[in-house]
């Protein structure tokens, strides 16, 4: 089971990685297209529609990255409040939320990726995309977010044993 979520991990950071490379480009484009209109050109007319995109693809394919490194928000109140069993039951009963969550978001976003390879269906904007290209970062996202938090429900690693105001700045 450890080497399956040391893949699931390795997976996770690729992606997040990859998303890096993403919002260069994007911050490339925009000053590109700045650049080109405050000298009287005509910006890229792919641009703005390919920034769209980017950002949708960096929402998310870093999620499961940021379950993994427990960089997500923490609410720590109620857990706090109650005795060391009680919060063993709460953290538990969050991480089946939370996988419950992602795999419904992802049954609903494979399910629209699915339906858009049978159309065969594109978004049109500057250029036309596939819609499954839309829908599949969703999906990607989403059941490898569960699967990070799959980790937590049954492994020896917790989300919450990290002080979260050491987190804070992330």
């Amino acid at each position: 089971m450890d080497t399956f979520f040391k893949l699931v991990g390795w997976l996770s950071l690729a992606l997040a990685a990859l998303v890096k490379l993403i919002l260069a480009a994007i911050v490339v484009e925009v000053i590109s297209d700045v650049v080109l209109r405050n000298l009287n050109y005509r910006p890229i007319s792919w641009g703005v529609s390919a920034t769209e995109y980017g950002l949708l693809y960096s929402a998310f394919l870093p999620m499961p990255w940021l379950v993994r490194i427990k960089g997500h928000v923490f609410v720590e109140f109620l857990r706090r409040a109650l005795p060391g069993p009680g919060r063993l039951v709460l953290e538990k009963l969050v991480y089946a939320v939370c996988i419950g969550l992602c795999l419904y978001l992802t049954w609903y976003a494979f399910a629209a990726f699915l339906d858009a390879v049978g159309t065969g269906a594109y978004e049109t904007k500057t250029f036309d995309m596939p819609k499954w290209l839309i829908f599949l970062p969703i999906s990607l996202g989403f059941f490898l977010s569960a699967l990070e938090w799959t980790r937590y429900l049954v492994g020896r690693d917790s989300l919450y044993d990290i002080d979260v105001l050491d987190r804070e700045g992330l």
